[in-house]
């Protein structure tokens, strides 16, 4: 009984992290789209933008890993320079896709990542707040 027990929670958390992920893509290809407005690319669309956030990612994540690889017994080093890896080959698919210069597929990129992590900082903030405000403190 407890195993199936166990295995329904299991399953139910995978499903809920599968769902995160999904609504996690949608919310930065927002920004990316919300970036390339600010930027001031023309024919900027939010099919273009999930496009440019997917191929974006699969290519940035190809980079930081092979980087990662290579510059794995300098720490620091080897995770700065596959960041950097990664943001400089997802600006090269931004630009193409938007059909733009490189100069704004790179401040797209870069003003996307900045929107994500002030919204991220924001949410676990307020997560923290409401966790203390829990507990009394």
């Amino acid at each position: 009984m407890i195993d199936w027990l166990l295995s329904a929670v299991a399953i139910a958390g995978g499903i809920v992290i599968v769902i995160i992920i999904i609504i996690t893509f949608f919310v930065l290809s927002a920004f990316t789209l919300l970036a390339a407005k600010i930027v001031k690319v023309e024919n900027a669309t939010f099919g273009k933008a999930l496009a440019a956030t997917f191929l974006g990612s699969l290519a940035g994540a190809a980079v930081s890993f092979v980087l990662g690889l290579l510059f794995s017994p300098f720490l620091v080093v080897g995770a700065i320079l596959s960041t950097i890896g990664a943001w400089l080959i997802d600006s090269l698919v931004v630009k193409a896709i938007f059909g733009t210069s490189y100069g704004k597929g790179l401040l797209i990129t870069l003003l996307a990542s900045v929107l994500a992590g002030v919204v991220a900082v924001v949410l676990i903030l307020i997560l923290l707040g409401a966790s203390f405000l829990s507990c009394g403190l």
